[in-house]
């Protein structure tokens, strides 16, 4: 097979990726999403088409309770924190992976550490 017949499917194979991803749910495959946690709050977003989106929605939702904001895109985010004030965070394809590496970080600094806000935007 000649260079100039397999670039030529190496663009068609991407063009046709690209073309597949158009379709996705979030509008253009762009999944945002966001977990908070604060003092006294906890909120979550999840399939927003863009990073400020998902951010407002979490804040809204939060209703100014809410200190500590962290997005993850396409993912799983999770956010834990512990009665000392520690926090982790983490994102992960998979959510039970995304709240086990939050504890872990929360723990670092932290004790008696809960899992407080996920979600997956995939």
């Amino acid at each position: 097979m000649s260079f100039a017949k397999v670039a030529s499917l190496a663009i068609t194979v991407g063009i046709l990726s690209v073309s597949s991803a158009v379709a996705g749910s979030c509008g253009y495959d762009r999944c945002w999403g966001a977990v908070a946690i604060g003092p006294n709050g906890q909120a979550w977003a999840h399939s927003y088409s863009s990073e400020r989106g998902a951010v407002n929605a979490v804040a809204n939702n939060c209703r100014g309770r809410c200190s500590t904001i962290k997005t993850f895109y396409n993912t799983c985010g999770a956010i834990a924190s512990s009665p000392n004030g520690a926090w982790g965070w983490a994102w992960h394809g998979n959510m039970e992976v995304a709240k086990s590496e939050a504890m872990a970080y929360c723990m670092d600094n932290g004790y008696n550490c809960s899992p407080r806000a996920w979600a997956c935007s995939k």
